[in-house]
């Protein structure tokens, strides 16, 4: 696809291209580098060099990245890995305006992610925009995750607009006890302004989940939705609606669905963010099966001066199938748990530091037996040029 929109791209008129780079240097100990009940611990350097690529004329804007990650541990220097993440984003919103309403947006995103490590928990704070993350950890293994994304939105109105969306999500494992799967999803949503200070949401989507080695699941998840701005310091999401699940040699599983969220500006320059929300997940690599996911996760960031920021996350789950895993015949049960907190001073325009601990702890029954906990202290340096 980037050779693609690189060949595009220079065809249009008066566009500019620019060049980011981007070092990273990162020293961490971690109590538990196999990810298993009695994992070993370790010294990690970690190099990581980006490159990252923007294009922007009057009729698109890519924005691309390449990041090589060189994973070299003190002792068990075997288990040395790279991971390598290419992310690509491309704007179609003004090449489409002559035949789309005035104010339509089309974006157009590809991930591809290799690492012997997916994250388990998604920070508040620092997103991790290429993968989704349900709060299950898998043991340390190779793993090749790619997700295609189109997402498209119009206006019906001044007040109501609708969106249209298409996911397709891969992931292998490089281990046979984990379950290599496939997920096509479609959605739809309809939103409209009720008052300045309220929009109504309601959506649909349809997910196909394909297991290698298993067998299809249909689900069907429909919601209803507000968001409402209390003050300008202060912002809500609720939504609430119905899962389906249709699974193999199964009647169809009913689940409900929620979200709750808010966001609040305090003084001194601190920030505070909720979230809770029960979904589906259907590519944890533990089960055949999807998973129903219920996730709470709070965090809070203070600002000190324009170069030095604190910040902190904290994160617990349950994922837990429908009905029993068709492999053991026994339903699957994880709780887990986790934590952490940064510091970040930026010395220069282009030089900053982190440090930061982390903390994760997974208790397991079913049919995925791996009851871990987990310690990381690291500290980095990352610069950054264009």
């Amino acid at each position: 696809m980037l050779i693609l929109l690189v060949a595009i791209a220079p065809s249009t008129a008066q566009g500019r291209w620019q060049l980011v780079s981007e070092l990273t240097l990162t020293t961490r100990y971690d109590t538990n580098i196999d990810l298993t009940a009695n994992g070993r611990s370790d010294m990690v350097t970690l190099i990581g060099p980006q490159i990252g690529m923007k294009y922007e004329d009057a009729e698109m804007a890519i924005n691309a990245s390449y990041r090589v990650n060189a994973e070299l541990f003190a002792t068990h220097q075997n288990l040395n890995r790279v991971r390598q993440d290419f992310s690509v984003e491309t704007d179609f919103s003004r090449m489409l305006s002559t035949v789309l309403p005035k104010g339509s947006t089309v974006h157009v995103s590809e991930t591809l992610v290799y690492t012997p490590i997916l994250p388990d928990f998604e920070s508040l704070v620092n997103p991790s925009p290429d993968v989704t993350t349900g709060g299950v950890r898998t043991p340390r293994t190779n793993t090749l995750r790619n997700i295609f994304d189109i997402d498209e939105s119009m206006p019906l109105s001044t007040i109501s607009k609708i969106g249209f969306g298409y996911k397709n999500s891969y992931t292998q494992y490089q281990d046979p006890a984990l379950v290599d799967s496939q997920t096509n999803e479609a959605r739809m949503s309809y939103s409209r302004d009720l008052s300045r200070t309220d929009t109504a949401t309601t959506g649909y989507s349809y997910r196909r989940f394909n297991p290698y080695g298993g067998e299809i699941s249909h689900i069907h998840t429909l919601s209803l939705g507000d968001r409402h701005d209390f003050s300008p310091i202060l912002t809500g999401d609720a939504g609430l609606g119905v899962i389906a699940a249709v699974l193999p040699d199964l009647n169809p599983q009913y689940s409900l669905y929620g979200s709750l969220s808010a966001s609040r500006r305090f003084k001194d320059r601190i920030q505070m963010s909720i979230r809770g929300s029960r979904n589906i997940d259907a590519s944890s690599g533990i089960a055949s099966v999807p998973l129903i996911t219920d996730k709470a996760a709070l965090s809070l960031n203070k600002q000190f001066t324009a170069a030095l920021s604190a910040d902190t996350d904290l994160n617990v789950a349950r994922n837990y199938s429908i009905g029993k895993e068709r492999v053991t015949g026994r339903p699957i049960d994880i709780h887990s748990q986790g934590a952490g907190i940064g510091v970040r001073y930026q010395f220069t325009t282009w030089l900053l530091s982190d440090f930061e601990y982390h903390y994760y702890r997974q208790e397991t029954s079913g049919n995925f037996q791996a009851d871990l906990s987990r310690n990381q202290y690291s500290f980095t340096l990352r610069a950054k040029w264009s």
